[in-house]
């Protein structure tokens, strides 16, 4: 097999390897809003989430489960740039608990960028006179019709007053192992014909 050839191979195997990111869902966006503790009277101690409408909170103090509404959202860069809205954004389900996942749809801005949180990493909890204050790091998936399933990132930072700001970001997708198989092999032909392309050509003269 020509050198030329043997290098077509190899970046058709690169090609194979490559997973399709054309439409991959990118950036980060964020949203503002207000939630009650559940299992608790402050955020400091809480053991759940109320996300609600501030004009329409729950009936009741424990009625997690029912969602609530997103009333501020802003997008930065990527898929999410441009997107603002003041009024019902949409809407985000309550945590019951920090312990529960996973949940699907966790929220859903317009019926069209979905969240499914997997996970919860980590909750953290700070007193004081005010309330105190709870932070939340989950993992989850972005889903947007029209583009691929992408892993996201949420951190959620409420004080004690139920004002709430929190933020998705989507994460590159780690390749399959599969695809690094192939990756690693279309870089290795790649790499072994480049040798042969260099090594020096021996001439020989005759002698009369």
């Amino acid at each position: 097999m020509r050198i030329h050839t043997k290098l077509a191979a190899a970046a058709a195997l690169l090609c194979v390897a490559a997973p399709a990111n054309a439409a991959q869902i990118l950036g980060q966006i964020s949203f503002t809003g207000f939630v009650r503790p559940v299992g608790a009277t402050t955020m400091g101690a809480a053991t759940g989430l109320d996300f609600y409408n501030f004009l329409s909170p729950g009936p009741t103090l424990n009625d997690g489960g029912v969602p609530g509404t997103i009333f501020a959202a802003l997008g930065s860069t990527g898929v999410f740039g441009g997107i603002t809205c003041v009024g019902p954004c949409g809407t985000i389900k309550d945590l019951p608990n920090f312990s529960v996942g996973p949940i699907s749809s966790f929220f859903d801005l317009g019926s069209v960028i979905f969240f499914d949180l997997g996970s919860i990493s980590s909750v953290t909890h700070q007193q004081d006179s005010a309330g105190g204050s709870l932070k939340l790091v989950a993992s989850g998936t972005f889903r947007i019709a029209g583009y691929e399933d992408t892993p996201g990132l949420v951190t959620l930072t409420t004080q004690g007053d139920g004002l709430t700001s929190f933020s998705a970001t989507a994460l590159s997708p780690v390749p399959e192992p599969a695809s690094w198989a192939l990756m690693i092999a279309g870089f290795g032909m790649m790499g072994g014909m480049l040798r042969a392309s260099r090594r020096a050509v021996r001439v020989r003269y005759s002698t009369n």
